[in-house]
């Protein structure tokens, strides 16, 4: 979090973005997303690109489709959990990946929901990004040995909010587990120190947790590949490991129209992001329970209010005039106002790297223009996560052989070269703008 997902794999770096469209309910509507499954149907259908990928195939066999295997068959999973706290690395070996200190509790779901600007649901949302178990993640005992080990694995420590989002709970089964949350991955400390939900965590290295726990992981064909993923980069893909993508930045939902890196879904209004959050969760847990869909549409909601945090066009264009009429007459064809986003762009056009665009588990020829909103504080750039930084982004020897500031490899890297040519006082106002978003 794309997600028929092999064992192992870990979900969450796949979770992208909604902006409501025309189709959706009116806010103060019920929602039908919750109770009918017709509705539901038709919403899944209209969303997936590709009908033809392993993603949507899985998708049509399983989801409200009335046939074998039907997901809404699945037993409904709210289990209890105990965060991992911070003080608990400190203790003499660390914190127990099976045994919180204290009782665990599952979330508080609300009898019975008319709307969706219902605070009850924003915050049931909150709490599921923070608490609900997405899924097992038995390599990371590794990184709760100490506060020295967390940060090898790029957790994040924080005294009020635990390490990593991690949670303790129970499988389906009642064996006990160490799962992750969505704020393992999209949340973090940006640069000033401030915790920010829906930032990507640009140094989480799953793949180095992974490989230090092979038993933790069968299933993965090529730990090679899995060790090659580096920080702030996993496959929630592929059994092989082999096509990472950058954690995504869930901070500018609000605005994106598509959802994963390579456009496979059409986030047509909310049910459809709803959708997307309950089938990765589903897929997430190897098919074997499913999410209360109020979670799913909780998060979903509490996922497109995190735009409010995010620096307005007016500052940004306030901090560098130059910069945003440099970016009005060259950028806007694909990050179209007031989104900073648009349609996909097929691969050719682009240039970047093709393959993950060209999966068959879930591509669809194209990438989707990621919304600029958060920009300046996302981090590593492209769906691939090999720029470093906005400066990298537009230096002109970024595609050449000489660039040496290239992430996980070496050398060029190529495509979405809008800007290179620029005169240096307009790359740098630019860079400006953008830096303020």
């Amino acid at each position: 979090m794309q997600l028929s997902l092999p064992p192992g794999a870990v979900l969450i770096g796949a979770l992208l973005a909604s902006a409501c469209g025309a189709s959706s309910p009116s806010p103060g509507d019920p929602l039908p997303y919750l109770d009918d499954p017709s509705y539901r149907r038709a919403e899944l259908v209209a969303s997936l690109v590709d009908p033809s990928n392993d993603y949507s195939q899985l998708r049509l066999a399983r989801y409200d489709s009335g046939g074998q295997g039907d997901w809404s068959r699945l037993p409904e999973w709210n289990p209890a959990v105990t965060p991992v706290a911070a003080a608990e690395l400190d203790a003499p070996g660390g914190a127990s990946p099976d045994a919180g200190p204290t009782e665990g509790a599952a979330l508080t779901l609300p009898s019975s929901v008319t709307s969706v600007d219902d605070p009850a649901l924003l915050a049931l949302g909150e709490a599921a990004f923070n608490r609900y178990p997405a899924q097992a993640a038995p390599y990371l005992d590794v990184a709760l040995v100490s506060r020295s080990a967390a940060s090898t694995y790029g957790l994040w420590v924080d005294s009020a909010r635990g390490v990593g989002g991690l949670v303790r709970t129970k499988r389906a089964d009642g064996s006990a587990a160490l799962a992750v949350t969505c704020s393992t991955c999209h949340a973090g400390r940006a640069l000033d120190g401030s915790f920010r939900p829906g930032l990507p965590d640009a140094r989480l290295d799953l793949g180095k947790a992974m490989l230090a726990s092979p038993g933790a992981l069968p299933g993965f064909e090529s730990p090679a590949a899995v060790g090659a993923w580096g920080p702030g980069r996993l496959d929630v893909t592929t059994l092989a490991g082999t096509e990472p993508a950058r954690i995504a930045d869930l901070r500018p939902v609000r605005w994106l129209s598509y959802l994963q890196q390579d456009a496979t879904v059409h986030d047509r209004d909310l049910t459809a992001l709803a959708i997307r959050i309950e089938t990765l969760i589903i897929t997430s847990n190897e098919q074997a329970v499913r999410p209360p869909r109020v979670v799913a549409l909780s998060l979903a909601v509490y996922l497109q209010s995190l735009a409010g945090a995010l620096p307005s066009l007016q500052a940004a264009a306030a901090a560098s005039p130059r910069g945003a009429s440099v970016f009005a007459s060259l950028c806007t064809g694909c990050h179209a106002l007031p989104g900073l986003t648009g349609d996909p762009v097929r691969l050719a056009t682009v240039g970047t790297d093709p393959a993950l665009g060209l999966s068959p588990v879930r591509g669809t020829g194209a990438y989707r223009v990621p919304s600029l909103h958060g920009v300046g504080t996302r981090g590593p750039l492209l769906h691939d996560g090999t720029v470093p930084s906005l400066d990298a982004m537009f230096d002109p020897a970024r595609v050449t052989p000489g660039f040496t500031q290239r992430l996980h490899g070496a050398g060029a890297v190529p495509g979405h070269a809008y800007g290179l040519e620029l005169p240096d006082a307009d790359r740098a106002a630019l860079v400006a703008y953008l830096a303020g978003l």
